[in-house]
């Protein structure tokens, strides 16, 4: 790699962003300043709340509770802190989300694409050409499609379409994509027909597709395990054992206020 190529790398929280799809020339600063904005403002809001009378005296009732007043009431004063915390991550967690997003919806255009240039090669096109068809039939606003139309203008500028489908993987950085480049770049070199590489191509990553979701669906009751009970056991005890817990708060409290008078 050349001393100019180095230079023109972008940083880290630059290609994160750029792999997450926010791209621009003040991409980084933007989010700087937003990381920035939440962590003023939750410096100033959690203060403010955890001093309001709101929180304040919801700690002092549910300090009254027997046994398990006294954590609780500190839970609820430290409530505003980790509102906080959370605001503070936002941007991360958002930019995160938008990278996972990206990702899903390229591995679900892949096969499809594969599928329609070697479909295309077999009539008799080029790559090329092949590629314009299937831009040109695809909608825009997809993270795949637009880093295909990337591709074509770096190709039309000059560059070479090894060199260029490389970039296409750093800018993606999705495993699929890799290992089709790769592919594709090993087929020029070696003078193979595009079609003879494209449809198997497609057709093992559907069938890896269809292997993560059947691996998706017999892991679903076991995930769906911890939700429930979550859910559905806390309203089954307060149900059956509420009254009778009542009763023990009310004779315990009885029998204390008896040996203090």
């Amino acid at each position: 790699m050349s001393e100019t190529d180095s230079r023109a790398e972008p940083g880290r929280v630059a290609r994160w962003l750029m792999l997450a799809g926010i791209r621009g020339k003040n991409a980084t600063l933007i989010f700087g300043l937003t990381c920035l904005a939440c962590l003023v403002l939750a410096a100033l809001i959690a203060p403010f709340l955890a001093e309001s009378p709101v929180f304040v005296s919801t700690a002092y009732d549910v300090s009254t509770l027997p046994v398990m007043g006294a954590p609780l009431a500190q839970l609820v004063l430290f409530l505003p802190w980790i509102g906080a915390l959370t605001l503070c991550g936002m941007p991360f967690l958002l930019v995160r989300a938008r990278r996972d997003r990206r990702v899903v919806a390229v591995e679900e255009d892949l096969p499809l694409v594969l599928e329609l240039l070697a479909t295309l090669a077999e009539g008799g096109l080029g790559f090329d050409a092949s590629l314009d068809r299937v831009i040109e039939s695809q909608p825009g606003g997809r993270p795949l499609v637009d880093e295909l139309g990337l591709y074509r203008l770096e190709v039309r500028g000059g560059g070479s379409r090894a060199e260029c489908l490389r970039r296409l993987a750093a800018r993606l950085e999705v495993g699929p994509v890799t290992s089709t480049v790769a592919a594709l770049i090993q087929a020029e070199e070696m003078g193979s027909g595009l079609a003879d590489i494209l449809r198997p191509l497609a057709d093992d990553l559907r069938q890896r597709r269809r292997e993560r979701a059947l691996a998706k669906a017999e892991a679903l009751p076991e995930k769906l395990v911890f939700p429930l009970v979550l859910g559905f056991l806390p309203a089954l005890l307060v149900w059956t054992l509420g009254p009778s817990f009542h009763q023990l708060v009310g004779t315990i409290d009885t029998i204390m206020r008896g040996t203090g008078s």
